[in-house]
């Protein structure tokens, strides 16, 4: 046979290196190993989606059940606290454990409902004298830790009231009505 200068009839002869085994072998785990990463990267994916949509399905339920209970407090007492006497302040009592669940800074409604409880507490505690009888009740030492818990609960309420309505108990405090002096209290 003569040489043709055809490479088809050449004898294919391999100098070393990789065998096509290895290779195979090598392109092999490289496809896996990306598509274990694509899966691992899709999990997370999905993960953190359920995570996402946990928070805004509780956040939904939250605001559901609050508006029950600020509409369970507007019917026992009152839509402004108009049926709030000095006995409601108890620890053994729903209306502080309510009021702090509900009451929300940016409502205007709520903000109306707490500035007209301070005005009340500060009116309750001039007859009195005594902060601690008004909401500990008689016995003070059993309901230590229920009682600094909620005050501190109203009174966060109440800063973050007075935060996001600022401006607008600034322009009250500027005109001399006493329409709004419950709101002068709560600052």
């Amino acid at each position: 046979m003569f040489f043709t200068g055809d490479p088809t009839t050449r004898k294919r002869v391999d100098l070393g290196g990789q065998s096509s085994k290895e290779r195979d072998r090598q392109k092999l785990l490289k496809q896996t190993r990306l598509e274990r990463n694509r899966c691992l990267w899709l999990c997370q994916q999905n993960s953190a989606a359920l995570k996402i949509q946990k928070y805004f399905r509780r956040g939904k339920v939250v605001e559901v059940e609050r508006a029950k209970v600020r509409e369970q407090f507007y019917k026992t007492y009152g839509k402004h606290g108009h049926h709030v006497d000095r006995h409601c302040f108890g620890p053994d009592l729903e209306f502080l454990r309510q009021l702090i669940f509900f009451v929300n800074a940016w409502n205007m409604n709520d903000f109306s409902v707490l500035a007209e409880i301070c005005r009340l507490i500060q009116h309750f505690v001039r007859e009195s004298g005594d902060v601690v009888e008004l909401f500990a009740g008689t016995n003070y030492l059993s309901n230590h830790s229920l009682v600094v818990y909620r005050l501190k609960r109203l009174s966060f309420a109440c800063i973050q009231a007075i935060y996001h309505n600022r401006a607008l108990i600034y322009k009250e405090c500027q005109s001399n009505d006493e329409l709004h002096e419950a709101r002068k209290v709560l600052i």
